[in-house]
C-alpha cells in the first residue's frame, strides 16, 4: 500500500446540509470552553451561569435540527445508564442532585449532536480552527516576548472587570484568544522565555489540544493540500507552550506516524530519535518539571495539612493530585463520590484541594464503573479510527486520550468526549457522509 494514512470517502447524502459558519460557530464553541479560561466557559452552573451554562446546548440543539439528528437507542441506552448510576449514588449518599444528572445528559446529547451531524468532517473543521489558533497563539506569544517582561500583561490588566473574568492559572489574564500568565510565575520553573497559553487556562492544556490537532493533521486529513502547512503552523506553537505533557504525546503521535510510512526508515532514524528523546528531556524545564512530579508525590498529608492550618486553597501537580484522588477511590471503588464532593477525604478533614488528574478524578468520582466505561469506549473508538483510515497503530489514538487523563481533568469536556464516544455513535455499518472540501 503506497499511501497507508488517506481520507476515507464513502458516498454523500446530497439532500444533508452543507458545512457552513455555523459548524464553525458550535466547534469553536466548544474548544473555546475546552480551554477553561475564563469564568464564563468555566462555570456551568445553571443558576449563576445560565447564559454560559445553556449556550452549547442550545447551539448543539439547532446543529441537530439543521441536520435532522436522529436518537438512535444507543443514545437512550446511555441516558437509561447514566440514570440508573444517579439514581444508585443518590440511594447510597441519602441525598438528590438532579442538577448532576441534568449536567451529563445535556453533555451526552451535545456529543451526540455533533458527532451525528458533522461525522468526520467534526475533526477536519477542528483542524482548521486550532491552526488559526495556533497562529494567533504564536504571534501573541512573539508579541509578548518582544515587549518583554510583564508588559503586555500590564496592558490586559487595565481592561476593567478582566481580573475576575480570567480563569487562567497563576493569576493570569484571558482575552478571550489568548492568556497571558504572569513572569513570576514562569520563574517557578526556571522558565526564562514564557510560555503560550493560547486561548487555554494555562500552556499544557493548550499542548494537549494541539496534539489532538496535530493527529488529525498526520492521520485523517492528510492527503489534504494544505496539511504540510498546519502540519509545522501546529508543532511551532506546541514547541512554544514548553509542556512535558504536549511533547511526550506528540513524539508518540511520530512515532506512530514513521511507523506507517516505512520501517527501514525508522530503523535508519531510530539512533538519532533517541538522541533527539534524550536531548529533549534534558531540556531544563522538561528536567525541572520532571524531578519536581517525582518528588511531590510523597507530599500528601503535607499538603492537606498545611491547607488546613492557612486556610488555603491548593491545586497540587498531576501525580500529587492522582494520589489525593486515588484515597477516594479506594474509600468508594464502585460508585465513587458522584455530584458529592464534598464527601471527599480531603474536604472533610478541612482541606481545599482541587485535584487536576483526569484519570484520578474520573475513579474518585464514577469508581470503576466510570473508568471501565471511559477505558472500552476509548479503546473501541481508537479501534475504530485505525480501521478506518487504514494507519498502523489501534492504540494510538487511545494513547494519546489517556496521557491526556493522566495530566488534565478534561476527558469528560464534550470537546474531548467527542474523541473516545465517537465509536459509540457513529454509524455502525456505513458512515452516511464522507469529509466534504470545507477549506
Amino acid at each position: 500500500m503506497n499511501n497507508p494514512i488517506s481520507i476515507k470517502t464513502e458516498s454523500i447524502d446530497n439532500n444533508a446540509p452543507s458545512i457552513s459558519f455555523y459548524e464553525y460557530l458550535i466547534v469553536f464553541v466548544l474548544i473555546i470552553y475546552a480551554g477553561r479560561a475564563n469564568t464564563f466557559v468555566e462555570s456551568a452552573s445553571f443558576t449563576e451561569n445560565p447564559v454560559g451554562a445553556f449556550l452549547p446546548i442550545i447551539l448543539a440543539g439547532i446543529l441537530a435540527i439543521k441536520w435532522r439528528v436522529l436518537f438512535e437507542k444507543n443514545f437512550y441506552i446511555l441516558i437509561v445508564c447514566f440514570s440508573i448510576y444517579f439514581v444508585a449514588i443518590s440511594a447510597k449518599y441519602g441525598e438528590i442532585q438532579p442538577t448532576f444528572l441534568l449536567t451529563y445528559i445535556f453533555r451526552f446529547f451535545i456529543v451526540y449532536a455533533v458527532i451525528k451531524a458533522l461525522n468526520f468532517n467534526l475533526f477536519r473543521i477542528y483542524e482548521n480552527i486550532m491552526y488559526y489558533l495556533a497562529i494567533t497563539g504564536v504571534l501573541m506569544w512573539s508579541v509578548q516576548i518582544m515587549m518583554g517582561g510583564d508588559t503586555l500583561f500590564s496592558y490586559l490588566s487595565k481592561i476593567p472587570g478582566i481580573s475576575l473574568f480570567s480563569y487562567v492559572t497563576g493569576y493570569g489574564l484571558n482575552a478571550i484568544l489568548y492568556s497571558v500568565q504572569p513572569s513570576a510565575y514562569g520563574l517557578l520553573y526556571n522558565i526564562t522565555i514564557p510560555r503560550n497559553c493560547g486561548y487555554t487556562q494555562e500552556p499544557g492544556s493548550f499542548a494537549v489540544y494541539l496534539c489532538l490537532a496535530i493527529f488529525i493533521n498526520l492521520f485523517i486529513t492528510d492527503s489534504d493540500k494544505t496539511s504540510k502547512r498546519k502540519f509545522w503552523v501546529l508543532v511551532i506553537a506546541l514547541l512554544s507552550t514548553q509542556s512535558t505533557t504536549g511533547y511526550v504525546i506528540f513524539m508518540v503521535i511520530m512515532a506512530y506516524y514513521i511507523l506507517n510510512r516505512n520501517l527501514k526508515k525508522i530503523l535508519l532514524l531510530l539512533p538519532f530519535l533517541v538522541i533527539l528523546l534524550i536531548g529533549i528531556s534534558s531540556l531544563p524545564f522538561m528536567s525541572n518539571k520532571i524531578i519536581e512530579l517525582i518528588n511531590e508525590t510523597g507530599n500528601v498529608n503535607m499538603l492537606v495539612e498545611r491547607s488546613i492550618i492557612r486556610q488555603t486553597s491548593y491545586a497540587p501537580g498531576r501525580f500529587l493530585s492522582f494520589n489525593i484522588a486515588f484515597r477516594d477511590f479506594i474509600s468508594n471503588p464502585i460508585l465513587g463520590l458522584g455530584s458529592h464532593l464534598e464527601k471527599s477525604w480531603s474536604t472533610l478533614l478541612g482541606a481545599q484541594i482541587s485535584t487536576i488528574s483526569g484519570v484520578g478524578n474520573l475513579l474518585a468520582q464514577f469508581g470503576i464503573i466510570g473508568f471501565l466505561f471511559f477505558m472500552i469506549y476509548s479503546i473501541k473508538s481508537s479501534f475504530f479510527f485505525s480501521k478506518y483510515y487504514n494507519y498502523k497503530g489501534k492504540l494510538l489514538l487511545f494513547i494519546i486520550i489517556f496521557f491526556i487523563s493522566v495530566s488534565y481533568s478534561v476527558i469528560v469536556l464534550p470537546l474531548v468526549m467527542v474523541f473516545w464516544l465517537f465509536q459509540l455513535f457513529a454509524p455502525q455499518n456505513k458512515v452516511q457522509t464522507g469529509l466534504q472540501n470545507i477549506d
